[in-house]
């Protein structure tokens, strides 16, 4: 059954004259007559009793009357639904993040996109710095929000986020505690505890590079698979270590933190793929350079 097939029979069933429906649906009543005996015949009843004088519905003519508005009203809907779908309007998409983080700038993005475009949900993943990268590559998230220097011209797009400061971060009675900033050589007879490689290749990396960059190498005495885990250590005064200032809100007061000046910002950037099909994907970067640009 078309569409066209379902409006001619509606427009014959107001009307029960085969010559003026015609003439309302602008074609010829032969043809009128075979596009309704072809629709009862798919349907496999009846729709009209109709003879050289008249022309009626039959009960199933009645009961189907009634439920064609219903049946318009959906294929409407569903054309709807599948423009709005291809323009972005509705859908879903999903953000990868570095799990054991705090995004300050995620749930303004989240609040104005959610806002701007509700019929599209936004699902929120986590991942460990490698298994991000790699979502990204599979097609696994639309886009992430990736701790990272500053692009090159091979990487994915990108739109930085924010730049977070370096700190060292003690125990709050660790006698550094109290600094207001402090130099990288000035720990280097302290013992540290750090991020496990394959739980944060950016957080790890960077200990062994500044403290290179100071001319020591760090007496490691623990690894920590997650941030919660790397405060816990800390704060219990086993070693110290490094993190940008954003994950202060996740240590509750019991770890110190303390900049680095002179050391590289931690550029936090939102990353996707060109080629990625996602219709909803611009939306989320119109946002977020909304936010911050």
């Amino acid at each position: 059954m078309t569409l066209n097939q379902l409006e001619c029979f509606m427009v014959l069933a107001q009307r029960l004259n085969f010559t003026q429906a015609a003439d309302d649906l602008f074609m010829a009543q032969p043809a009128l007559s075979r596009l309704i005996s072809a629709l009862e015949k798919e349907l496999d009843v009846q729709l009209f009793y109709r003879n050289s004088r008249s022309v009626a519905l039959t009960p199933a003519g009645s009961a189907f009357f009634k439920e064609c508005p219903k049946i318009l009203d959906e294929y409407r809907g569903s054309v709807v639904a599948a423009r709005l779908a291809q323009e972005g309007y509705r859908g879903s998409l999903s953000l990868g993040i570095m799990r054991d983080t705090f995004e300050p700038k995620l749930s303004e993005i989240y609040q104005q996109f959610h806002t701007a475009y509700p019929q599209v949900s936004m699902m929120v993943r986590g991942y460990s710095h490698s298994n991000l990268l790699s979502a990204l590559e599979r097609g696994e998230v639309d886009a992430i929000i990736n701790y990272m220097p500053t692009p090159t011209a091979t990487e994915s797009p990108s739109i930085l986020l924010h730049k977070n400061h370096q700190c060292i971060i003690t125990s709050v009675d660790h006698p550094l505690a109290t600094r207001g900033s402090i130099q990288m050589e000035e720990v280097k007879d302290e013992p540290f505890v750090i991020m496990a490689r394959t739980a944060s290749i950016p957080g790890h990396d960077f200990i062994w590079k500044t403290a290179a960059d100071a001319g020591f190498a760090p007496k490691v005495v623990a690894e920590a698979t997650h941030v919660p885990v790397l405060l816990t250590l800390v704060s219990c005064g086993i070693g110290i270590s490094t993190l940008s200032d954003d994950m202060a809100c996740l240590s509750q007061g019991k770890v110190a933190f303390i900049p680095l000046p002179g050391v590289p910002f931690a550029n936090v950037r939102l990353m996707w793929k060109e080629d990625n099909p996602n219709p909803a994907l611009p939306h989320l970067l119109d946002v977020v350079r909304s936010i911050c640009t």
